[in-house]
């Protein structure tokens, strides 16, 4: 397996050293790049997705601060690269040709050529920025950060944000979470990836990808949880790359999402649908808000001691479930023919990002260290894989998948004597 932790070399190494080597290499095997240096990126998995995502990029190059920050700031280059003059970034950008003809219908293109999609996926782009600039400071990269973030924010505040200065998404996977339950009631058989959901792609592709005109027509559209988390996220990074009033907006969406998405019944966050109806599906999204420095901290410990240690609900053996255990759609395994439905149960290594640094804000250095030390066991006996079970551990879907190199900066996170950090 390539990159992968689990391989025969590693075999007797201490768990956290097999990983780093393990992470280290599949970083260096899933990495391309052009002949004429215009960009260069890790692809999450060669073979089941190589392209360039935008998520899937932050986590990378977070993990390539660790290991070569020249290429974790190339990484991010190569986002801003494939930005468009009014300053939307896609999720999904096509540097090596078009989409594959397999992939076309289904993908968030207008035109089967387009250089990239016109959809969104959780904006880190300003947290990714801002971490890997924190752990190898370079002016001209941090100069360069604020400028295209400034024109993805501004374009995402025209676009997608609402009176309340939250973000809105017109399709599940724009929230990257891809068939997560929390969407099935409002889109019945058109959520992701049942037949109809293609409709919903077609409708869409006709308004050209635009929310407002979605709204507009009464077709499906959300508040997101883990996509407006991300926004908060973002703003903190930028206020961490020296931008003046960055950090009084990151506080205003962090208010404006604890006011219109958190349960205070249920001590967890929501999604709102169609009409403002909250989507009461408890997935791990209702937790991420556990990033945000300025989160009430009545609020993040009941998202912790309720929900994320819970041992009936996220705190299963092998963290951390994309579905709490009690939902009736939960599934821990691979589940769906032909085409599977990702995101209904199994852990997927882009959730610790978000979790840890809450667990380490609000002083459960333990529980903290433990969720990761299981990451590492994990990784250690499987591999790099792009999501596994959460009962039995077992590994699942791609085998070779970059993003899970992210455990990386989790270890340095919660090695002994390391104070927490914001954001």
């Amino acid at each position: 397996m390539p990159g992968g932790a689990g391989d025969d070399e590693g075999r007797g190494m201490d768990p956290e050293a097999q990983v780093h080597r393990g992470a280290a290499a599949l970083l260096a095997a899933n990495w391309c790049e052009a002949a004429d240096g215009r960009w260069g990126y890790t692809r999450p998995d060669p073979f089941k997705y190589p392209d360039q995502f935008l998520w899937d990029s932050c986590m990378c190059a977070v993990a390539w601060a660790h290991v070569d920050p020249a290429r974790a700031r190339r990484e991010l280059r190569s986002l801003a690269a494939a930005q468009r003059p009014d300053g939307h970034i896609g999720h999904t950008v096509f540097w090596r040709g078009p989409v594959r003809w397999n992939r076309a219908l289904a993908y968030n293109v207008v035109r089967r050529r387009d250089p990239a999609t016109w959809t969104i996926q959780p904006p880190l782009l300003g947290w990714a920025w801002a971490r890997v600039h924190e752990r190898a400071p370079d002016e001209g990269f941090r100069v360069r950060g604020v400028r295209v973030l400034g024109r993805l924010h501004a374009w995402l505040e025209r676009e997608r944000a609402g009176p309340d200065g939250l973000l809105g998404i017109l399709q599940p996977d724009e929230s990257g979470l891809d068939a997560t339950p929390a969407y099935d009631r409002p889109l019945g058989w058109r959520a992701h990836p049942r037949p109809g959901f293609l409709l919903l792609v077609q409708a869409n592709r006709r308004r050209r990808f635009s929310y407002r005109r979605a709204v507009a027509a009464g077709a499906f559209h959300a508040v997101d949880v883990l996509v407006n988390t991300a926004w908060a996220l973002s703003w903190h990074g930028l206020a961490r790359l020296g931008v003046a009033g960055a950090e009084d907006r990151a506080r205003e969406v962090t208010a404006a999402i604890v006011r219109r998405l958190y349960d205070p019944d249920r001590g967890i966050f929501f999604p709102r649908g169609p009409g403002g109806r909250p989507l009461r599906v408890a997935t791990w999204a209702g937790l991420a808000p556990l990033a945000l420095p300025g989160l009430p901290e009545e609020v993040g410990r009941r998202l912790v001691g309720e929900h994320l240690l819970h041992p009936g609900r996220f705190g299963l053996p092998w963290p951390v479930p994309s579905v709490s255990a009690d939902e009736p759609s939960f599934r821990p395994g691979d589940t769906g023919w032909p085409i599977r439905r990702y995101w209904r149960g199994p852990s997927w290594p882009f959730t610790p990002p978000f979790l840890v640094p809450g667990l380490l804000r609000l002083g459960e250095h333990g529980a903290a260290r433990d969720l990761v030390g299981r990451l590492v066991a994990q990784a250690a006996r499987e591999g790099f894989r792009e999501y596994h079970d959460p009962v039995s551990g077992r590994g699942l879907g791609g085998r070779a998948f970059a993003p899970g190199a992210v455990l990386l900066d989790l270890m340095a996170l919660t090695a002994p004597g390391r104070p927490a950090r914001s954001g």
